[in-house]
């Protein structure tokens, strides 16, 4: 008997990203359903862990062209079910069904949309971008056949916007064989502040290197290194940040190139205390950190930007310290009680690591994707 061909379609993200390739695909596949995934990311086309990945180069193309190109390879692979990871493939896959009416349709929702989109502009054209995407976004919404989202803290709009459609919570957990746990030290004389993932001002990366700076001239006794594990999305920012973290000579600053998923740990390792100090907008005050998760399966004590979706998601002040990211004296201050009780650090430790291999992780999380998956093709 042929395997259930399921196809995971992206317009945003990269074809191996974390979720859609190391989470979803790999699970799908390990499972027994034959599975591919197409992307607009990148001209692509291999076979990796048995799973087909093809993809172009779609920076040029209008939505209308990305559409007809993601139909195209649909098409080809003539899948039984399509997950889409946003709005662009969603319109291919509905193209798609329209001649194949047995196949199926999720939507795995980890993103704010239209507001991620709509809010890149300002003033009154981000008004009328919100409601030029919005109305196709709620027509797609109800004609596909479940909704997996990503967090608590985004599923209730949906249930407004698709109230009859089935919808699991699948969450962004780590897979733990990935990330080896490392007890921390911050007795020690050197010390490593990380943060890993996308590098924008917007993300908080110079009110680290700031806060960084005025941890070492407190404790001058500590060698402090700052680790950046991640990319730059702006040529203008990396070129300022560049200069700025080269031009001081209180700390050291290291630049990482990310790396695939399977090989982060060994760059997280590193770090003695993680990062995150984001600026809380409406799109970040609601979103949960997927870092957070992977920060905690090493073990590593963290500080990040106080949102509420962390706070709905965790005990945070039995792991680590959440921040207002405006006031550098709450950042410091929290370094503080983390130098001036270096045990304090260790308990932290142990409470994320216990946690992640308790309950948020993969495994659990994938036990919910075959479930829907093998419903749906019943």
């Amino acid at each position: 008997m042929n395997p259930k061909r399921i196809c995971l379609v992206t317009s945003g993200h990269p074809p191996l990203d974390d979720r859609i390739f190391w989470k979803f695909s790999k699970s799908l596949s390990e499972n027994g359903f034959s599975v591919s995934i197409i992307c607009s990311t990148t001209n692509i086309n291999q076979v990796k862990d048995n799973i087909q990945v093809t993809g172009f180069d779609g920076i040029s193309y209008s939505s209308k062209n990305k559409i007809v190109e993601f139909y195209k390879l649909i098409d080809q692979f003539s899948p039984h079910l399509i997950i889409c990871s946003e709005m662009i493939p969603v319109f291919a896959a509905l193209k798609y069904r329209r001649k194949n009416k047995n196949a199926k349709i999720i939507l795995d929702i980890t993103e704010l949309y239209p507001e991620n989109v709509a809010f890149k502009f300002k003033g009154l054209k981000r008004w009328l971008k919100y409601v030029q995407l919005v109305f196709p976004y709620i027509y797609s919404l109800n004609r596909i056949d479940q909704l997996i989202i990503g967090e608590r803290t985004k599923q209730n709009r949906y249930k407004f916007l698709s109230p009859l459609k089935q919808k699991t919570i699948i969450g962004y957990y780590p897979i733990l064989k990935f990330f080896k746990y490392k007890k921390p030290d911050l007795s020690k004389d050197e010390l490593v502040f990380g943060y890993a993932g996308v590098v924008t001002f917007e993300r908080g990366i110079q009110k680290l290197l700031d806060s960084t700076i005025a941890i070492a001239k407190i404790f001058p006794q500590k060698k402090i290194t700052l680790l950046i594990f991640g990319r730059f999305t702006n040529q203008n920012e990396e070129t300022l940040f560049r200069q700025k973290a080269t031009s001081q000579k209180i700390i050291n600053v290291i630049f990482e190139n990310w790396t695939d998923y399977d090989k982060m740990s060994s760059v997280i390792e590193r770090m003695d205390i993680c990062f995150d100090l984001r600026e809380r907008n409406f799109i970040y005050n609601n979103s949960l950190p997927i870092k957070l998760f992977e920060y905690m399966a090493c073990g590593k004590p963290f500080i990040f930007s106080d949102v509420k979706p962390i706070r709905g998601e965790i005990d945070f002040d039995k792991f680590g310290f959440l921040v207002n990211p405006d006031q550098e004296s709450e950042i410091i201050s929290a370094i503080q009680q983390y130098l001036n009780n270096p045990e304090l650090a260790i308990k932290h430790s142990s409470n994320s690591r216990s946690l992640i291999e308790g309950d948020k992780n993969w495994k659990n999380e994938s036990k919910k994707l075959i479930e829907i998956i093998t419903k749906l093709l019943a």
